[in-house]
């Protein structure tokens, strides 16, 4: 919770000026005065008489994007990323070769620091098409689809992997080519692209 508001130098300043004119036009116990009298110039303080440039409007920096990373779990319900070095090559060719990662689970050393995944281990990533930043990922091969906190997990893996890639905003999920609702963290289904944002709650601290 944010503490008490003090107001800056400039606020307060601004603030005096707003409740002079309210003073002014309500007439609050202030007596008036005849008609308006022209002010001279050499009268009127510095910098008033000439307009105030406008501030340009802040620029917001878009965080880089990084290297491609798989993302798998921390605990129980945890996400982490790991990089994944990728050769050059067409975009689709890059993210079915990290879909095929994040399929094959942590690698060895990863499993020595307690990482796991929520994917069964003889599920298939398969890159249906890739159009206008959309991924749309075929899920299909394992015996049993996870079901409840797992299956959110899942999807958040698939989808956080798949978006760490330059060109791949979005995915739509298909399991054995056909369309299903996606659940987000929260339980709730929905059939609209997930986005990495829907998923960043699961995030664990800094990756790597």
């Amino acid at each position: 919770m944010r503490g008490p508001v003090t107001a800056r130098p400039a606020t307060a300043g601004l603030l005096a000026v707003l409740c002079a004119v309210l003073l002014a036009v309500t007439g609050c116990g202030v007596p008036t005065g005849g008609p308006p009298t022209a002010v001279p110039d050499a009268e009127v303080p510095f910098g008033l008489l000439s307009p105030s440039p406008q501030q340009p409007a802040p620029v917001s920096a878009a965080p880089g994007r990084g290297e491609p990373r798989v993302h798998l779990l921390e605990g129980a319900d945890r996400v982490v990323a790991r990089v994944r070095p990728l050769s050059a090559g067409p975009v689709d060719q890059q993210l079915q070769l990290l879909l095929d990662d994040l399929a094959a689970g942590p690698a060895d050393e990863e499993l020595d620091e307690g990482l796991g995944t929520a994917l069964a281990p003889d599920i298939d990533l398969d890159l249906s098409s890739l159009t206008d930043g959309t991924a749309t990922v075929d899920v299909g091969g394992a015996a049993e689809v996870p079901i409840g906190r797992e299956t959110r997990l899942a999807v958040a893996q698939i989808v956080l992997t798949a978006t760490s890639l330059d060109g791949v905003t979005a995915v739509r999920l298909l399991v054995d080519g056909a369309p299903v609702a996606a659940p987000l963290p929260s339980g709730r289904l929905t059939d609209e692209p997930l986005t990495a944002g829907d998923y960043l709650g699961t995030v664990a601290g800094p990756t790597s």
